[in-house]
């Protein structure tokens, strides 16, 4: 098997749940041939690629997942956050693992991690607030002799602020749509 490539894998922000298992043994995910699945949603690898060690890499595989929603480190479409679940697999199970995952693994901050979540939430509230103002303001500008629809006031923006980016046709009508969208909600 070839050497894993650490520093590729701790970069990114989440990998499949297949993938994390293998990286705790050790085994490069890279040279896992992509697993098949059933029509009930069974993941099936083709056995060769785990040197010997498939019996204890599904064991923690099928332990992950299990564990993945309950421990909040679940994502989306069979991920992971890898950062948050190499916190649970070092501290909470105390699972061996390379020497470069144990030590990367143990500098994981989950308090540090639930703040980029709160400046994450505290984002996407700013943004939406913003969106329910512009949509505001296109409801007030229905009265201008531009603004009786999208089409005009969107016309009409682009060709008064033509050097502002935010004014540019498709930036507005983007723009108007997320606002319609914030609005309703």
């Amino acid at each position: 098997m070839a050497e894993i490539e650490w520093d590729f894998w701790f970069s990114k922000p989440y990998v499949y749940t297949w993938q994390a298992a293998a990286l705790v043994h050790g085994i490069n995910p890279k040279q896992v041939k992509f697993p098949v699945r059933d029509a009930a949603g069974e993941l099936h690898f083709d056995q060769s690629n785990f040197d010997g060690q498939y019996a204890e890499f599904r064991a923690k595989l099928d332990l992950l997942t299990e564990h993945a929603w309950i421990q909040n480190f679940s994502a989306q479409n069979m991920r992971v956050d890898f950062k948050r679940f190499l916190f649970w697999a070092r501290q909470v199970r105390k699972w061996d693992m390379p020497t470069r995952l144990a030590a990367f693994a143990q500098g994981v901050d989950l308090d540090s991690l639930d703040e980029v979540s709160e400046e994450k939430v505290n984002a996407l509230r700013e943004e939406r607030s913003t969106l329910q103002l512009i949509w505001a303001l296109r409801t007030l500008l229905k009265d201008h002799a531009y603004g009786k629809t999208d089409r005009e006031l969107i016309y009409y923006l682009s060709k008064t602020y033509p050097d502002q980016p935010g004014f540019k046709r498709l930036a507005l009508e983007m723009k108007f749509a997320e606002a319609l969208v914030a609005s309703e909600v």
